[in-house]
């Protein structure tokens, strides 16, 4: 996990420190987390950037646990709440549940090794939800349903350019 080394390799000083040298650890606090210690407590100090980042990346970890729930169980057989949201799955075959998993997992981890920026795992969810929704559209079945009608086109006539 990228974010555990900044946590658990950074810089240790003391309350004390902290409201004596409040800049200088500010500083250090700027390049890596800083643990401040107070008694038998500990405080991180990081920046706000890195907290955000944490927490975007626990929220993204949640809703690939969920929705990696939400396929075994449409894939054990079991039911899903209508109000689930990962109800959209059910409208997938068992095939691109698997496809869609296989996909979703290689696109995290890629994220979490820093080969493609984060949103990207989260493109490919969204993009197996449209798919999802467009299976389930009357409209898009039906145009996939319909013969084909089309007429091939014939070579364009070019006009003979005039001199001038």
């Amino acid at each position: 996990m990228a974010n555990a080394r900044l946590v658990f390799d950074d810089v240790i000083v003391s309350a004390t420190t902290l409201n004596r040298r409040s800049g200088e650890v500010l500083d250090q606090a700027w390049e890596k987390c800083v643990t401040i210690m107070r008694n038998e407590q500990s405080f991180a100090l990081l920046r706000r950037e890195q907290a955000a980042g944490m927490v975007a990346q626990l929220h993204r970890a949640q809703q690939i646990l969920g929705l990696f729930h939400a396929i075994e169980r449409i894939r054990s057989g079991a039911s899903l709440d209508p109000a689930d949201e990962f109800e959209w799955l059910r409208a997938l075959a068992l095939d691109d549940l698997k496809e869609m998993g296989d996909e979703v997992y290689a696109a995290y981890t890629r994220a979490q090794r820093g080969e493609i920026p984060p949103e990207e795992a989260d493109a490919v969810i969204h993009e197996w939800r449209e798919s999802a929704w467009a299976a389930r559209s009357p409209n898009v079945r039906m145009a996939f349903e319909a013969a084909a009608d089309e007429v091939p086109l014939t070579e364009p006539i070019v006009a003979p350019s005039s001199p001038e």
